[in-house]
């Protein structure tokens, strides 16, 4: 794994791998989080028939309710570490390194999630700014624009539909400014067909991106950074969220998803989990 230090590689364009729906609960304990992203990723790379200089990128989409982003500049800021892994500042205020004790590490790129008026979820990547809840589609989208963030529209069970789904119909229908972007996750069961919506999107010329989107369950603690893309681009290690932003908006960038859907026995365990969890 680079370090935080290695300078741009631009010859040979390092290989990038990305979730781009990353959420710390209260339940998860945190160092398993950390342990167990890294070692999602590396699985991935072991997979690949020759080494390559590879970077790991965590994109954290947090609700109104956290801020883990925010703990975590101010571990690396306190030269606070949580237990094997120590934190340290980028060029940007909106990354932070985490790294091991074997000097191997990943970067967590700051985000957030929000929930419009129509009660549709959008996502706010590379962005330390926070968002109020409750504005239009529009306005949400025009606020994460306007803070230099890239925004997306992910995937969700049942959130696609009914209304919900003719307000996203109009707007991929619309002359709506870019950037854009839906997303795909891991937690969407291997039963359920690619949402339509996804080739409306890329028949505008509009990109897909995969992320883990982990719900609030212990048992979910593990599942970050198994289910994202690959990326090949000019990775600036000093300014990994400037960077990342940069390759996703090059029109000639060509992602590759990676990892599976979800089995159908754990979406229906974790869907009856997660409602039994809320009526308490």
């Amino acid at each position: 794994m680079t370090s935080l230090l290695a300078k741009s590689i631009n010859s040979a364009q390092p290989l990038i791998l990305a979730d781009a729906h990353v959420h710390i609960y209260n339940c998860f304990s945190i160092e398993q989080f950390l342990d167990s992203a890294f070692n999602n990723f590396q699985k991935t790379i072991a997979k690949l028939p020759e080494q390559i200089p590879s970077f790991y990128l965590l994109f954290l989409t947090e609700t109104s309710d956290q801020n883990w982003f925010e703990t975590l500049v101010d571990y690396a800021e306190n030269h606070k570490t949580i237990k094997e892994w120590q934190f340290k500042q980028t060029g940007e205020s909106h990354s932070i390194y985490a790294e091991n004790s074997q000097n191997q590490g990943m970067y967590l790129i700051a985000g957030r999630q929000i929930i419009t008026s129509e009660n549709l979820e959008v996502l706010a990547l590379i962005t330390e700014q926070t968002f109020p809840d409750g504005s239009s589609l529009q306005d949400t989208l025009k606020m994460i624009r306007d803070a230099g963030g890239l925004p997306i529209l992910p995937w969700g069970f049942g959130k696609w539909l009914g209304r919900r789904g003719k307000v996203l119909n109009n707007l991929l229908n619309s002359d709506d400014s870019s950037p854009l972007f839906l997303g795909d996750n891991g937690g969407r069961p291997i039963f359920w067909r690619r949402p339509p919506y996804f080739q409306l999107a890329e028949a505008k010329g509009l990109r897909i991106l995969p992320g883990t989107d982990p719900l609030p369950l212990t048992c979910e603690t593990s599942r970050p950074g198994s289910f994202g893309f690959q990326v090949r681009g000019s990775f600036n290690s000093q300014e990994p969220g400037n960077s990342m932003k940069e390759i996703l908006l090059r029109p000639d960038t060509i992602l590759h998803p990676y990892g599976s859907l979800q089995t159908p026995w754990n979406f229906i365990r974790n869907q009856v989990k997660v409602r039994y969890q809320n009526q308490e």
